[in-house]
């Protein structure tokens, strides 16, 4: 090798070096954890299959909520739509108006627990459940009423006159009884789980978090389709000839495996301002873990780009959103972003992709 390309290859290396020791060593900078939203934490299950926070309230004052946010966004989940139904029926109170804030959790048993803060006129509640044979009430000490919807076997109660606890499962309701601002009680009690979330990149408008390893791997399956045999490359079309086969697929479900497994967390977050921040966020054993996930899933991108170019056709809605996401490793994190405009929101919904 002559004096020439050994330098070329020395400043390759260096640059090589300098990017990748860049990215590995960017520290994330989540936004904090407002102290009310971590009391109210304690209100959940202490171990959920997976919890959701949103705040309407802040979600309400974005231009991007009277376009694409309504109240049918809960209208098909059983207990989230009919209970936030019964809420406006009876009061006027909605997620478009006077609802604040929800959280929301499941464990692996079917057992919920949700919160809502808002303002509630609690005997309006109460005129219209008594007035509706479809409603039991359970009297506690301390004038604590738990309202029952029989249909569902959905529980709820005002633990004051801005908060509401409900859950299909009634011990669940009644772990709430004693919570207080200074509890250090159910999701706030799992030092693991509040360790993740704090790690979450955004916290103001709405963020989905798990650490269930099952819930983890559901995730990606959903997501890469590897479950299925002889599935079409993204951006295909059915009965296009570039489809994977057995070998190939077997591959790569035992190469997602191998992946998924290091994940020790996995969460959701978005952010509402002039444009919509989208982030997949991975937390990994290790730093090369995070970085094995950063390759693989570019790999995917890649190969979704690739067979939409090779196959001739107009790339669909699904590869052009691709386009927006950007990946990063920070230590053990891998982050997924994608940015969003209006119009691109406009497509997405039109082309009914979510």
């Amino acid at each position: 090798m002559n004096n020439t390309n050994i330098k070329g290859f020395v400043l390759v290396f260096i640059i090589c070096y300098l990017v990748f020791s860049a990215g590995c060593g960017k520290k994330l900078d989540p936004d904090p954890l407002p102290l009310t939203v971590k009391q109210n934490l304690a209100m959940l299950q202490s171990d959920p299959q997976f919890v959701m926070y949103f705040n309407f309230k802040k979600m309400r004052d974005t231009k991007f909520w009277e376009q694409f946010i309504s109240d049918s966004l809960f209208s098909a989940e059983r207990n989230f739509g009919s209970f936030l139904g019964i809420l406006k029926e009876a009061t006027g109170v909605s997620i478009s108006n006077g609802i604040d804030e929800l959280y929301f959790s499941n464990s692996w048993i079917g057992e919920n627990a949700m919160v809502v803060k808002g303002t509630f006129d609690r005997k309006k509640v109460n005129d219209y459940i008594a007035a509706d044979s479809l409603y039991t009430r359970l009297e506690y000490p301390g004038g604590i009423t738990v309202f029952k919807q029989v249909e569902t076997n959905f529980n709820f109660y005002f633990k004051d006159d801005f908060t509401l606890c409900g859950s299909n499962y009634l011990k669940q309701i009644e772990n709430t009884f004693a919570v207080t601002d200074t509890s250090t009680a159910g999701l706030l009690s799992n030092t693991t789980a509040l360790k993740e979330i704090e790690r979450i990149k955004y916290k103001e408008n709405l963020w989905m978090f798990s650490g269930q390893k099952l819930f983890i791997r559901g995730i990606f399956e959903n997501f890469s389709d590897m479950n299925k045999k002889k599935k079409n490359l993204p951006g295909s079309l059915e009965g296009d000839s570039l489809t994977i086969p057995d070998s190939t697929e077997a591959e790569e479900n035992s190469q997602l495996y191998d992946i998924y497994k290091t994940i020790n967390a996995l969460s959701f977050s978005l952010k509402m301002t002039d444009e919509l921040e989208i982030v997949m966020q991975n937390e990994c054993e290790n730093p090369n873990s995070a970085t094995e996930l950063k390759n693989r899933m570019e790999a995917v991108i890649a190969l979704a780009k690739l067979s939409t170019s090779l196959s001739g056709k107009k790339p669909s809605p699904v590869i052009k959103l691709l386009d927006k996401v950007e990946i990063n490793v920070f230590d053990n994190t891998t982050l997924l972003e994608a940015r969003l405009s209006e119009q691109d929101v406009k497509e997405i919904r039109l082309q009914k992709l979510f």
